[in-house]
């Protein structure tokens, strides 16, 4: 992702009322979370795994914070089991932004399978998603998502097509 899509994304995120995120390491999402953790508009945390995010997350709301995780396609994989146990069960709503490593047009091969069981895999577990490819898309998809969570206190998913994310 290059560093103006980042700050667009960002910017969006923060104008919609996010205000909390958890992020670790990734590669594609490396501008937008750097910009995120510089940002005065959001509370950040560095996390090791993508259970531990979800579950921070989950605190924060609680505290009043509007949270949003950033992370890979195969974060939504292993993050699944707090997303049922904590989010779902009692009813807190997360923002979860994510690559779309293995969608159309991916050419890393080791991607392929998880991107072809997110869009299955986040229906089976109810979570309404979204993908976008143009960060010129995210300002009006963000405020969608933060009225979603607002009415369904239920995780919804953004999720960055690999033409967002790979352009550098």
């Amino acid at each position: 992702m290059n560093q103006s899509d980042a700050e667009t994304i960002g910017t969006a995120l923060a104008d919609a009322g996010f205000d909390f995120a958890a992020t670790l390491p990734a590669d594609q999402l490396h501008a937008l979370q750097a910009w995120v953790s510089k940002s005065q508009r959001f509370q950040t945390v560095a996390v090791t795994n993508e259970g531990e995010g979800v579950a921070i997350c989950a605190g924060a709301w609680l505290a009043g914070k509007m949270p949003v995780i950033i992370l890979e396609t195969s974060g939504i994989l292993l993050s699944t089991y707090a997303l049922m146990r904590c989010h779902a069960t009692f009813g807190i709503p997360i923002l979860m932004l994510s690559t779309y490593r293995g969608g159309l047009g991916d050419q890393e091969w080791y991607a392929a399978h998880t991107g072809a069981v997110l869009p299955d895999l986040l229906a089976s577990l109810r979570i309404p998603c979204k993908v976008v490819s143009n960060a010129d898309e995210v300002a009006t998809t963000f405020v969608d998502a933060r009225r979603t969570m607002n009415s369904s206190l239920h995780p919804v998913s953004i999720v960055m097509d690999v033409r967002l994310t790979t352009r550098e």
